[in-house]
């Protein structure tokens, strides 16, 4: 997924991606200023349900000398928060989602098959020729 970061302010990384207010989960850096080396990491949730935004921006020798950004489910984000920020804080920022509980409904009682009615017999008295 390929996103345009063309909003800057004060040379860090505006929270404005496609005209769409995203809510900034959180934020990892390495370096210092002007480090050729360093580089910013956010955390960025989205309107959709379970679904994040990684976007990193950081010097010419950093893994990130061009602005990248990577659309995330929430089990990876919490992968990626505990790696950077440690299982406790992840959790924390990210609760552990609850599993949902299935909806316990009562099946409704099968019904007997229909009995067939026994075939109707011929209740006319045959009579024969002789008289």
């Amino acid at each position: 997924m390929k996103v345009n970061l063309s909003r800057q302010q004060n040379n860090k990384m505006s929270n404005e991606i496609l005209g769409v207010q995203l809510e900034i989960v959180a934020q990892h850096s390495e370096g210092y200023f002007g480090d050729p080396a360093g580089f910013e990491e956010l955390l960025y949730s989205t309107k959709t349900a379970n679904s994040y935004l990684l976007v990193g921006k950081g010097g010419y020798a950093s893994k990130y000398s061009a602005t990248a950004v990577y659309e995330l489910t929430r089990r990876q984000a919490q992968d990626y928060l505990i790696g950077v920020k440690g299982e406790e804080e992840a959790y924390r920022i990210l609760p552990k989602a609850t599993p949902k509980k299935a909806k316990t409904t009562k099946a409704a009682p099968k019904k007997a098959p229909a009995k067939k009615a026994p075939a109707k017999k011929n209740t006319t008295k045959k009579t024969t020729g002789t008289k």
